[in-house]
């Protein structure tokens, strides 16, 4: 177990935290724009070679699939990515809740301790 944090360990902890959150935003929004364009391109790439293929529409649809596959694959490789980020936005923001929690934690045992002279924690 470590050592209790101090409340200038607590802020610059809580404004890393801060700082992190914001990348991980950023890239979210970055690996969402690139999710779209992968759809897009996959969703192109079915319909062509759905409709260049002869014959019943299950043959054509199982057809476009396999030759689409890769271009699927991207988009369901990339949309993992996507909730990864997510993931890690998420465990950001609870750390950021937790941190907020020892931080006011260590506030008011500050304020106890200047109101109790000889106590210490």
């Amino acid at each position: 177990m470590s050592a209790p944090l101090t409340p200038a360990q607590a802020a610059a902890t809580l404004w890393q935290i801060e700082q992190d959150i914001d990348t991980e935003t950023q890239e979210l929004v970055r690996l969402r724009g690139e999710y779209a364009g992968l759809l897009r391109t996959h969703r192109l790439e079915f319909a062509r070679a759905f409709l260049g293929t002869q014959g019943s529409m299950d043959f054509r649809r199982r057809r476009a699939e396999e030759q689409t596959i890769d271009s699927w694959y991207a988009v369901q490789a990339h949309e993992q990515l996507v909730e990864a980020s997510k993931d890690k936005l998420k465990a950001l923001r609870d750390r950021s809740e937790i941190g907020r929690a020892i931080n006011s934690n260590l506030k008011e045992e500050m304020r106890f301790t200047a109101s109790t002279p000889g106590w210490s924690a």
